[in-house]
Parts: structure tokens; C-alpha cells; sequence
């Protein structure tokens, strides 16, 4: 389920919407009910003080109610104002909505934006109707044509349409600002943790965290660094022991070499000189050992600067041809029948440390050619990132395929471990050590790719490659 939910600092930022949103929502909810009260009370005194100048207008004049209204103009009141004769309250109003009554005065709601103040006229049976006029809209009156009004406007003739959206825009900003900058912040910190974990996966194990993080993050930053120092020192401890094993190893090697060489010169009969044979046989793989070892130490070794700095614009095309008649020439005279090595090598160029592409290439050829029945086939290919079609996030994938018995799906993970044993008969068979794709792994690591292995279609196995390539001139 877990991947399915969007990244922990998306999933902050929409609550922080939610809740502001939220917020806002319950805000204006409330201020509405309460400026619905203040509107109610002020609509009550505004239009009570147009009916006390309309009630004295009327007695000084005398006139009868009805007179008095198709009589005088009353525009300057800004306001609806009729005479009802008979009103017997929401009956004549219609579909009004009752709201209050306010000192003998009946309040009225019409729409959303519209009140109505009935005023019940002393002697008589009617009532003085004061109403809003028709609402007009924020920016532009369909009603009379008016042109559109501008915020200061409109803010000038009824301040109350721009309250809400102010009073969201100040609470978004106020709100927003004070989550997203403490969030934005410990998104910083915490990429910057993880471009240094990367960094030390990728075998720079010198490389530290800053501890100028807020808490917690310092704390987290102060937990890497103590597991940095562990990792390396148990990792320099380990290349030193494996490092001094070879060479101490090569002084005992060579004293039974010299003793092999000295009792064959002595010794004739047939059955001897075959274990002396053998003893050489044993010694060279011996050897042979101690150099993968040593390698295998080197490329797991904390990388340096100066090895960061050596690396080479590579044609892969032409690297590879002449890495692979090499091969051809170590490995053929040792084969029972030729193995047939077919290229399909796009012209594309690598900029990485030549010796770390000669240790994967080499290792991985070898292995196919030991495993091969009688073809292996090396692509290069170049595929473009699925997310994303830019020419940087594109993927050059060297490709080394053999039409032998193949590695089953559940081998794919523990084949690249050090002297891994799938097979311990077809091993001693092929006769091979058991570090050649572990040295294939490290290298490919140090050259910041990625090797894996599939079935291949020839239906032996696929060891793919997966490095970023140079650009292009």
C-alpha cells in the first residue's frame, strides 16, 4: 500500500492545503454568521432613518399615504420604497424569508444579496416597505450598463463584498507562509542527508553530513556520521587484511615453485613429473587467486580524488573489438571447440576509467565464453529514460549474451557474490574461481552503473550493463 501513497513532503504539503483550507472554510462560516447579524442590524437603522424622514415628511404634508408616494420622488434614498395598503406580513411578502423583528420593524431576506424592512404606519393598516435595491455585480452591472468597477470602487460602496476575499488572502499568506518555509527547510536538510548517503554508497566513504541541521535532523545527521566512521573503519581493516594476505602468500608460492623446479630437474620417472605438473597447476591457480582478490579488495577499496580524475573519453566500438581479440587469443586454445563471438556495437562513446571497463567487460566475456555452447553474442545499446526523454537520463547498456545452460531466476541475486557456487560440479568442470562477477559488480559500481542478469534469448544468460553514457559531439 505503501506505494501507492505519494512522497512523505507531498502528502505534508496537501495537509497543509487540507487544513487551511479547512480553516479558511470554518473562518468564513463564522464571520459570515456574524456579518449577517451586523448586516441585519445596520440595514435595520439605515432604512430606520429613511422611515422617520418619510413618516415626519408625511405628517407635515398632510397627504394620505398612498398620495404621498405617487407624489414624491424618493431617489435619494438608496433604498426601494413602496406603499403597501394592506400587509399582513410574510402572506404579502411571498417568498420572503422571516429573520427578525427589530422594535416593531419586521426584517425580511428576498435573495442572498436583498433585505426588506416593513414599517407598520401608525392609523392605519399598511406599511412603508424599505428594501435593498437590485445587487450589483462585483465588476460589472448587467442591470443598467454601467462600466465595470474597479476594487477601489467597489470597496468605496460596499466594502462588505471584498471582507471575505481579504480576509482569505490574508490567512492563506499568513498561514502558508508560516508551515511551508519550517517544511521547505526540512526538505533541504533531509535531501542533502540523502545526497550524502548516496554519495557514500557509491564508495566515497570519506564523505560526511553536515551537523548544522535543526533538530531532529542533526540528530539523524549525527547517527549517520557514527555509522559512516564504523562502515570505513571496518572497511579499511578488512582491504588491509586482504591486501597483505596475496603478498604474504607469494613468498611461501614461490619457495615450492623453486622446490618443484629443483626436484624435477632430479627426478625422471613419469608418475612424479605429472605431480610436479600438477603442484605448477595448483601453485598458478593459487596465484591467480590471490590476484582476483587483490583486485576484488582494490575496487572495494575508499575511492580518492585521483582516482576520480582518471577518467577517459572511450569509443566503446572500438574498446571492445580490441578487448575481444584479446580474449579470442587467452581463451580459444583452451576451448574443446570454438566459441563463435558475434558484435552488435552501436558507435557511442563512455567517459569512465578505462580500467574498471577492461575488469567488467573482460570478466563478463570470459565468463560467457566458459558457459557458451558455441555462441556469444556482445551488444551495445543505447535506451532512452521512460520518464523522461531528455538525452541526460538516457542509458547505455552493454550487453553480453551466451547460448548455455543458463542461471535459474532465484541465482540471480547471490550469482555475484564472492566465490558464489551455483553448480559446485559444472564449477570445478569449468574450473573457475568464483570472484570474476563479484570484480565484474565492484567495477561496474565504480563506474556508478548497475549490472544485473536475465535469461537471454540465444537461452543461456544475459549480463546487462546499465551506465550513462557521454555526450555526443
Amino acid at each position: 500500500m505503501a506505494n501507492y501513497l505519494p512522497p512523505l513532503f507531498t502528502r505534508l504539503y496537501v495537509s497543509m492545503i487540507a487544513a487551511l483550507c479547512a480553516s479558511i472554510f470554518v473562518t468564513l462560516y463564522f464571520s459570515e454568521q456574524f456579518l449577517e447579524q451586523s448586516d441585519i442590524v445596520d440595514f435595520y437603522e439605515d432604512t430606520y432613518h429613511a422611515f422617520t424622514e418619510i413618516r415626519s415628511d408625511l405628517n407635515r404634508s398632510g397627504l394620505a399615504p398612498q398620495q404621498y408616494f405617487d407624489d414624491m420622488r424618493l431617489n435619494h434614498y438608496h433604498f426601494n420604497i413602496q406603499w403597501q395598503k394592506q400587509w399582513q406580513g410574510k402572506a404579502d411578502c411571498g417568498e420572503c424569508e422571516y429573520l427578525n423583528k427589530i422594535a416593531g420593524s419586521l426584517i425580511y431576506r428576498l435573495n442572498d444579496e436583498q433585505l426588506l424592512a416593513a414599517y407598520p404606519l401608525d392609523g392605519s393598516s399598511g406599511a412603508i416597505l424599505i428594501g435593498d435595491q437590485a445587487p450589483v455585480n462585483l465588476f460589472f452591472d448587467g442591470l443598467d450598463g454601467r462600466q465595470p468597477l474597479t476594487l477601489i470602487e467597489i470597496w468605496r460602496e460596499d466594502p462588505d463584498e471584498l471582507t471575505p476575499f481579504i480576509l482569505l488572502f490574508v490567512t492563506i499568506l499568513a498561514i502558508g507562509a508560516t508551515l511551508y518555509f519550517p517544511v521547505r527547510q526540512l526538505q533541504k536538510q533531509i535531501k542533502g542527508l540523502i545526497d550524502t548517503n548516496r554519495k557514500f554508497g557509491d564508495g566515497e566513504l570519506n564523505v560526511r553530513a553536515t551537523q548544522k541541521f535543526s533538530e531532529p535532523v542533526n540528530s539523524l545527521a549525527d547517527s549517520f556520521n557514527r555509522m559512516a566512521e564504523s562502515i570505513t573503519e571496518t572497511v579499511k581493516e578488512n582491504q588491509i587484511f586482504a591486501q597483505a594476505v596475496p603478498h604474504e602468500m607469494r613468498t611461501p608460492l614461490s619457495r615450492i615453485q623453486l622446490a618443484t623446479g629443483i626436484l624435477r630437474k632430479s627426478n625422471q620417472q613419469a608418475d612424479q613429473r605429472e605431480l610436479l605438473d600438477n603442484i605448477d597447476s595448483y601453485i598458478d591457480d593459487i596465484d591467480e587467486l590471490t590476484k582476483q582478490v587483490l583486485t576484488f579488495s582494490k575496487l572495494n577499496a575508499v575511492l580518492s580524488q585521483e582516482e576520480s580524475q582518471s577518467k577517459q573519453l572511450i569509443k566503446l566500438d572500438d574498446y571492445l573489438q580490441s578487448r575481444l581479440q584479446v580474449l579470442n587469443q587467452r581463451q580459444q586454445p583452451n576451448q574443446e571447440h570454438s566459441i563463435d563471438v558475434e558484435l552488435d556495437i552501436e558507435e557511442q562513446q563512455l567517459e569512465c576509467d578505462p580500467a574498471y571497463l577492461r575488469l567488467m567487460f573482460d570478466n563478463l566475456l570470459k565468463n560467457a565464453l566458459r558457459y557458451a555452447t558455441s555462441r556469444v553474442l556482445v551488444t551495445v545499446t543505447m535506451k532512452a529514460n521512460e520518464n523522461d526523454r531528455s538525452d541526460e537520463l538516457s542509458q547505455l547498456i552493454i550487453s553480453v549474451d551466451d547460448d548455455g545452460p543458463g542461471i535459474d531466476s532465484q541465482h540471480f541475486d547471490s550469482i555475484f557474490l564472492p566465490f558464489s557456487r551455483i553448480d559446485r560440479s559444472r564449477s570445478q568442470q569449468t574450473g573457475g574461481l568464483g570472484l570474476g562477477l563479484a570484480i565484474a559488480k565492484a567495477a561496474t559500481r565504480r563506474m556508478h552503473g548497475h549490472l544485473e542478469v536475465s535469461r537471454s534469448e540465444l537461452g543461456g544468460a544475459r549480463f546487462s550493463c546499465r551506465l550513462t553514457p557521454a555526450p555526443n559531439d
